[in-house]
């Protein structure tokens, strides 16, 4: 049952809604160190008070009426789902004058991709995957809404255990539509959004293509529509092309294939989830191949779960070394409005002085189409210019190699052309383990036999360009309407 949510309970003004989680109080305890945070907030794992159950809480900064909105919307579209056992379900969910909180069933398996690339995906895996998925869609579907931002870190595991549940997760764009409407709102992350979505007129179906792109990636290890940028995308996306040879899809069996092509079709021929649970894949998951994929798809899907995590250390590294004449200047107008040098400025006089100096109409419409809230990563109204330059930074600039080269000179501080483990995690936030693990899979590419635990100018710029050219699935972001939106941290995720 949900409680204060959707705008009804406490809002935080005075008493316990002044203490982070106060309105909380009385029902759970909450730990105060975060196990998880991202760009709108953080995670908590929490206790009932009544059953002493575990949960986790996800806390979300409301800086704007608009923010907090959106997370009122998002309890209403929870509250009509209930619960569903392919669905993270919410548990309890308050707001105060800061915050709005969110207690979620904890899903402590991990991603989707994550899991499948430890165990090498198997055909078998893929098929039980996508069964839970459009267990899930149906569900809602039935209930006329659509989740419209399916991709691989919107799917968790309820647990670490075979043959656990995968369950979908993050409502945050999800849509209530009416029977016999349309929904006309360009949203939702751009390699899985569909042609109809791009074109603002769709239905359920946009979120079944979406399962198709999930399908073919978990069966190649590449997106069907890659590109350097979103426009790239999007082109390709809208051609509706899309290959199924080569070494990756050898091993294959003709049953995935036309699965795969039955949902990546135009809405009319696609099929929706109640017959997609009938295909001949789906219904013969139990005894299809338990070998599996090659390498490459193994390798592809764990560079997709941490591509993201190492692109964003790349970015706000480049921030700070760029050589670009628009992101210099607009660096510059910014630090003349630290006036007291505090390193932030608000965010509506940054837009204001952003417009007034643009140099003509058109920089003045680019500077327009950005959303400066997108990189207020603590909610507060300030943002800093490196967090600014580091958003706003195009595809083109980050995976190009002169910038490359400089972020690689700048991080390795000793200077001997190679990054040691310790420059890299520090360049990481000092996540000692992902760094391990990434030199470990450079090392294990080399075809030297290199043993050195280091990383080249070479192998960096490979890492990084790969990635940008979707193998890795790229720079993505979501977006709703003209305004990119990041995911909000995952309450359900490692709990």
């Amino acid at each position: 049952m949900l409680c204060c949510g959707a705008g009804g309970g406490d809002t935080g003004e005075g008493g316990d809604g002044d203490k982070k989680f106060g309105v909380l109080d009385q029902r759970w305890t909450v730990e105060k160190e975060a196990i998880g945070e991202g760009g709108f907030g953080t995670v908590h794992l929490c206790k009932s008070l009544k059953t002493g159950k575990q949960r986790a809480c996800k806390a979300m900064r409301l800086p704007t009426q608009l923010d907090r909105d959106d997370f009122r919307h998002e309890v209403a579209i929870l509250k009509q789902i209930k619960i569903h056992h392919n669905i993270c379900h919410v548990v309890d969910s308050a707001e105060d004058a800061r915050f709005g909180y969110l207690v979620m069933q904890s899903c402590s398996g991990g991603e989707l991709f994550d899991r499948i690339a430890a165990r090498k995906c198997t055909e078998r895996d893929a098929a039980m995957a996508v069964l839970d998925v459009l267990s899930a869609l149906q569900f809602i579907h039935d209930r006329r809404i659509l989740h419209r931002d399916l991709k691989p870190e919107n799917l968790l595991y309820k647990d670490k255990a075979p043959g656990a549940p995968l369950k979908l997760i993050d409502f945050g764009l999800a849509l209530k539509l009416p029977a016999g409407e349309m929904a006309t709102e360009v949203c939702g992350t751009t390699s899985y959004m569909s042609p109809e979505v791009l074109n603002g007129r769709y239905a359920m179906e946009c979120d079944v293509w979406s399962l198709g792109v999930i399908t073919y990636f978990m069966l190649s290890g590449t997106l069907p529509f890659p590109g350097k940028n979103d426009d790239e995308k999007e082109a390709r996306i809208l051609r509706g092309e899309y290959p199924m040879e080569g070494r990756r899809w050898v091993d294959v069996s003709p049953d995935a294939k036309d699965f795969v092509r039955s949902l990546l079709v135009a809405p009319s021929r696609r099929l929706n989830c109640k017959n997609a649970k009938k295909h001949a894949w789906i219904r013969n998951r139990a005894s299809q191949s338990d070998a599996p994929l090659s390498d490459d798809v193994a390798q592809s899907l764990k560079r997709y779960a941490d591509a993201h995590r190492f692109e964003k250390a790349i970015r706000h590294q480049m921030a700070t070394s760029l050589t670009s004449t628009e992101l210099h200047r607009l660096r510059n107008v910014f630090e003349k409005l630290d006036t007291e040098g505090t390193g932030s400025v608000s965010i509506d006089m940054l837009m204001k002085t952003l417009k007034d100096d643009a140099a003509d109409a058109k920089t003045s419409a680019t500077l327009s189409n950005i959303d400066l809230k997108l990189f207020d990563l603590d909610g507060d109204g300030q943002i800093d210019w490196q967090e600014f330059v580091a958003g706003a930074m195009q595809d083109h600039e980050v995976y190009n190699e002169d910038n490359l080269e400089k972020v690689f000179t700048k991080v390795d501080a000793d200077g001997n052309g190679t990054l040691c483990q310790r420059e890299v995690s520090d360049m990481l936030g000092h996540d000692h383990e992902f760094t391990r693990e990434l030199l470990e899979s450079i090392k294990a590419a080399r075809v030297n036999g290199d043993p050195e635990l280091k990383m080249t100018l070479p192998e960096f710029k490979a890492l990084m360009i790969k990635s940008g050219n979707g193998d890795a699935g790229g720079a993505d972001r979501a977006k709703t309407g003209g305004r990119r939106r990041h995911g909000a941290p995952k309450a359900d995720a490692k709990v």
